[in-house]
C-alpha cells in the first residue's frame, strides 16, 4: 500500500548517542550510561570502534519509544560516509524516546540526521523539530561570556544559549585522532599556509602530565602533545604561521586556539609571540610559561570573530619587540563554531556583526566560572557538524548532505599515497636533480626523469621554493588526485615535503606531451587517427572529472601540453595544480579569480569570473583545433591577427580559407567527413556563451563518431586492394565494432 503523503514528519537519523560526562581523566572514562542507538536499523552497526543497536531491541525498561505513528526505512544506497546513514525511523508526529538513567549528571547527546531519497516515502524534504527537557554538559567545556578586545567593557553574553556549528577542529602537527568526547581532529596539513620555514614537534611525555590529562576535556593529551613551529626563527624577517580555514561570511565565529610550550626546556627559556585572527592581533607578547605558569602545560584561549569573507585566518607570528625572549611561536590545536543565535537556524544572518574580535579568558578563571550553561542541545550538535535546524533554512535535509561532503576535507598526510618519498630518495633518483635529466618546466617548477630504487621510472616535479604557486598547487594537485582514478588521468605515485623541499611524484610518459607531438621536433607526426584517439581518451579523462568522479571538478587548464602520452600514446591529463571543485546542488558555476594558460581561457571566465565546466569545454576546443592545425595556441612570433590560434581560425574560418591553416602533413591522408565533424565540434566548444557550447558528454559522442567515420575509410580503401583485405580487413572490421559499440553505449548514457 503506497504511504499517505504528509504535510511534515520528523526524521530521526540513525543515532542517539547519550552518556554520562565526568570530571575525572577522560583517558579512562567509562560511562554508566551509553546508549548507542541505530534508529530504524534491523541489525547491529559497527562504526569508528562502536557497536549501535537497533531502537526496537532495547529492553523496555531501558528505552521507549513513545509515537503514535513511526516507521523504519533503509536506502538500497550505500552511503560512502558511515553505514549509520543508510536507515532511519520516521515520525509523522511528535514522538520521543526516553532512556533509564543510572547516574545523575551531565549528560551529552549526539543526533545524526541524513535525507534518505530512495526511501519510500522519500525523505529529503522532511521537516524537523527537536527539543530536550534536560541536556546539560560540563560547565567548564564552553564559556558563557568572551570579553570583546576592542571594548573592554562589552561581553559577548549567553554563548551558551547560541546555535553552533563545528567548522574545523585541528590538531596542529600530529595524526588526526578521534578523542573520548566523540569529537575529531584533523591534521593540519590540508589547512597550514607557510610550511617552508616550519617543522613539526612533539613530545609524548607531555599527553601523560597530570596538568595535560586535566585539560583533556577541553583537547586531547595528543594534540597538546604536538605542534608546529619555526625552524630557523630571525630577528630580520617577519615569519608566520598560518592556518586558513573555509567559512560562511556575515557569520560570528567561536574560535579556540590551543597552546602548549613543548619545545622551551626551562623557565629561563621562555617564548614570546604574537597571535593573530584574520590579520588583527587578538594578543600580543603572548608568554605561555607566565600564562600557564610553567612549561608543558596546557593553555587555550577563545574569541569571537566576524568573518566579512569566505576565509577564517588564524596565525602566530615572532614578536620582534620580545628582548629577552626566544624568538620562535607555537600553536598545538585549532577549533572554530559558527554561530548564530537565531532559532531559524545557522544560515541566517547572525545577529552578532557588530562585534569584534574577542580577548582570551583565562581557562584558570574559567574553572571557577558560575555555572551559567542553560540548555545545551546546541553543543552537542558542534561534536557532529549537526545543525538540525539548517534544514529548515535550505529546503530539507538534503542540503546538509552535500554540504557535509563538501565541508569534510582532507589533509595532506590523510591522503591515501602509495609512497611518501625522502628527499635524499627525490636526489638519488634524479642525480642530484641533474639538468641534464629536465624534461620539462612550468609555473610549480621543474619536472625531472627520475629512476626509483627498484628501477621504475617516474617523472619528479619539484616546485620552485620561491613561488607561492607551487605551494598551493602542491597541496592542490595532492588532494584532488589522491580521490581520481581513471586511465585517462595521470597517476600520482607520491610525494615529498622535506627540508623546504615540495616534490610531486608521477608515472613516467614515455612519449612526452601532445604538444610535442604536434609542432615539435623529435617526434614522427601523427596520423589523423592517432590524433582522434588521443582527442578521445582526454575527452573521457574530461568527462570523468566532469560526471564521474565524486565531486566534480574543472580542470581550469586544459591544453596540448597538459595531455601527455604513455609508450602506447595512450593520452593522460595532467597537471590540477589549479584545478577546482565545482558548483554544488543548483549553482551554475564557481566564482573564482582567473587562472589559466594563455590561448586557452573561456573569454566569459575572463570577464564575469564565473568558472564552469563549460570553460573546460572552451580550452578542449582550442585543442582540437591544435590537433587538426599542427600550430600552438598562442605564438608571438606570428602577426598580431595570427598569434592567438583560436581567432584566427574563427576567421578564417567565416572568410572561407580554413583549409590554408590545416596540417600539411594531413593533407590527403585524413577522411573528409571526419575533419569536418572534428572542425563543427570545434566550433560548438569556442562559442562565446558557455550556454550555446555542448558538454563533454556530446564532445566525446561526437570524436567516437568521428573515429568511425576515419576508420571506415580505412576499410573502404583496403577493400579496393584484395590482398591487403585478406590480411588487415578483419582487424579494421573489429576495431570498428569496437568502436560503434563503445559509441553506442556512451550515446545511452550521456547524449
Amino acid at each position: 500500500m503506497a504511504m499517505p503523503e504528509v504535510p511534515k514528519y520528523t526524521h530521526f537519523v540513525l543515532i542517539l548517542l547519550l552518556y554520562t560526562i565526568c570530571q575525572e581523566s577522560l583517558a579512562s572514562f567509562n560511562p554508566i550510561d551509553n546508549y548507542l542507538v541505530a534508529c530504524g536499523s534491523s541489525h547491529n552497526i559497527t562504526f569508528h570502534g562502536r557497536t549501535f543497536t537497533p531502537d526496537i531491541e532495547f529492553e523496555h525498561s531501558n528505552l521507549q519509544i513513545i509515537a503514535n505513528k513511526s516507521l523504519s526505512v533503509t536506502s538500497k544506497l550505500n552511503n560512502t560516509l558511515s553505514p549509520l546513514y543508510n536507515s532511519a525511523r520516521l515520525f509523522f508526529e511528535t514522538s520521543s524516546y526516553t532512556f533509564k538513567i543510572q547516574q545523575q549528571g551531565r549528560h551529552w547527546i549526539r543526533l545524526y540526521f541524513h535525507p534518505l531519497p530512495d526511501s519510500n516515502p522519500n525523505t529529503t524534504f522532511a521537516t524537523i523539530t527537536v527539543t530536550a527537557d534536560i541536556i546539560s554538559i560540563p560547565d567548564d567545556l564552553f564559556p558563557d561570556q568572551i570579553v570583546v578586545t576592542l571594548n573592554p567593557s562589552g561581553f559577548f553574553e549567553h554563548f551558551s544559549k547560541s546555535i553552533v556549528e563545528t567548522v574545523s577542529r585541528v590538531s596542529i602537527g600530529g595524526a588526526s585522532l578521534s578523542d573520548n568526547l566523540g569529537r575529531t581532529w584533523e591534521n593540519d596539513g590540508y589547512y597550514f599556509y607557510h610550511p617552508i620555514n616550519s617543522s613539526t614537534s612533539s613530545d609524548l611525555v607531555v599527553s601523560t602530565n597530570p596538568a595535560t590529562i586535566k585539560y583533556s576535556i577541553f583537547g586531547p593529551p595528543l594534540v597538546y602533545a604536538t605542534a608546529r613551529t619555526f625552524k630557523i626563527a630571525s630577528q630580520s624577517q617577519r615569519s608566520d604561521l598560518s592556518w586558513h580555514f573555509i567559512v560562511d561570511p556575515n557569520f560570528m565565529y567561536f574560535v579556540r586556539v590551543h597552546f602548549c610550550d613543548i619545545i622551551s626546556n626551562s623557565l629561563n627559556n621562555n617564548m614570546a609571540f604574537n597571535l593573530f585572527i584574520n590579520e588583527a592581533f587578538a594578543v600580543r607578547n603572548l608568554t605561555l610559561s607566565s600564562k600557564a605558569k610553567g612549561h608543558a602545560v596546557p593553555y587555550y584561549y577563545d574569541f569571537i570573530s566576524h568573518a566579512s569573507g569566505n576565509t577564517m585566518k588564524v596565525s602566530v607570528s615572532i614578536n620582534h619587540d620580545a628582548m629577552n625572549e626566544t624568538l620562535n611561536a607555537i600553536m598545538n590545536g585549532v577549533e572554530i563554531l559558527k554561530i548564530s543565535n537565531n532559532v531559524s537556524g545557522l544560515n541566517e544572518f547572525s545577529s552578532f556583526q557588530s562585534l569584534p574580535s574577542s580577548v582570551p579568558h583565562s581557562p584558570k578563571i574559567s574553572l571557577q566560572r558560575s555555572r551559567k550553561l542553560g540548555i545545551w542541545l546546541i553543543i552537542i550538535l558542534t561534536g557532529c557538524s549537526v545543525c538540525v535546524l539548517a534544514f529548515l533554512v535550505f529546503g530539507g535535509l538534503s542540503f546538509y548532505y552535500l554540504k557535509a561532503c563538501r565541508r569534510k576535507k582532507k589533509s595532506v598526510t590523510n591522503f591515501e599515497l602509495p609512497r611518501h618519498f625522502t628527499l635524499l630518495e627525490m636526489q638519488q633518483a634524479t642525480n642530484c636533480f641533474d639538468a641534464e635529466l629536465i624534461i620539462g618546466k612550468g609555473g610549480f617548477g621543474k619536472v625531472y626523469k627520475g629512476t626509483l630504487e627498484n628501477g621504475e621510472v617516474v617523472a619528479i616535479k619539484v616546485a620552485n621554493p620561491e613561488s607561492r604557486q607551487g605551494l598551493d598547487e602542491f597541496h592542490n594537485e595532492i588532494e584532488l588526485l589522491s580521490g581520481l582514478s581513471h586511465s585517462n588521468l595521470v597517476s600520482l605515485v607520491g610525494c615529498c615535503n622535506e627540508d623546504s623541499e615540495l616534490i610531486l611524484v608521477y608515472n613516467y610518459m614515455a612519449n612526452g606531451s601532445l604538444s610535442s607531438h604536434l609542432y615539435g621536433r623529435d617526434f614522427v607526426p601523427l596520423s589523423w587517427k592517432q590524433r582522434l584517439m588521443i582527442c578521445l581518451g582526454a575527452a573521457k579523462g574530461l568527462l570523468y572529472l566532469h560526471t564521474g568522479a565524486k565531486e566534480s571538478i574543472i580542470h581550469r587548464d586544459i591544453k596540448t601540453t597538459n595531455i601527455l602520452l604513455d609508450e602506447n600514446l595512450v593520452p593522460k591529463v595532467a597537471d590540477f595544480g589549479i584545478s577546482k571543485k565545482g558548483p554544488i546542488l543548483d549553482k551554475s558555476h564557481v566564482t573564482t579569480n582567473v587562472k589559466g594558460s594563455f590561448g586557452y581561457v573561456d573569454p566569459e571566465y575572463f570577464r564575469t569570473k564565473f568558472l564552469t565546466k563549460k570553460s573546460d569545454v572552451f580550452s578542449f576546443g582550442v585543442v582540437l583545433i591544435e590537433v587538426i592545425c599542427g600550430k600552438p595556441a598562442l605564438d608571438d612570433a606570428l602577426p598580431t591577427q595570427q598569434m592567438n590560434l583560436a581567432l584566427w581560425a574563427l576567421s578564417c574560418d567565416k572568410k572561407g580559407t580554413f583549409h590554408e591553416m590545416m596540417d600539411p602533413y594531413l593533407i590527403g591522408k585524413v577522411n573528409m567527413d571526419s575533419l569536418n565533424k572534428v572542425l563543427e565540434l570545434a566550433w560548438k566548444c569556442l562559442e562565446e556563451r558557455r550556454e550555446n557550447r555542448p558538454p563533454m558528454g556530446y564532445v566525446l559522442c561526437q570524436l567516437e563518431e568521428a573515429l568511425h567515420l576515419e576508420l571506415a575509410s580505412h576499410v573502404s580503401n583496403e577493400n579496393e586492394d584484395s590482398s591487403i583485405h585478406s590480411s588487415v580487413g578483419s582487424g579494421f572490421t573489429d576495431e570498428i565494432e569496437d568502436v560503434v559499440n563503445h559509441s553506442l553505449l556512451i550515446q545511452q548514457l550521456i547524449c
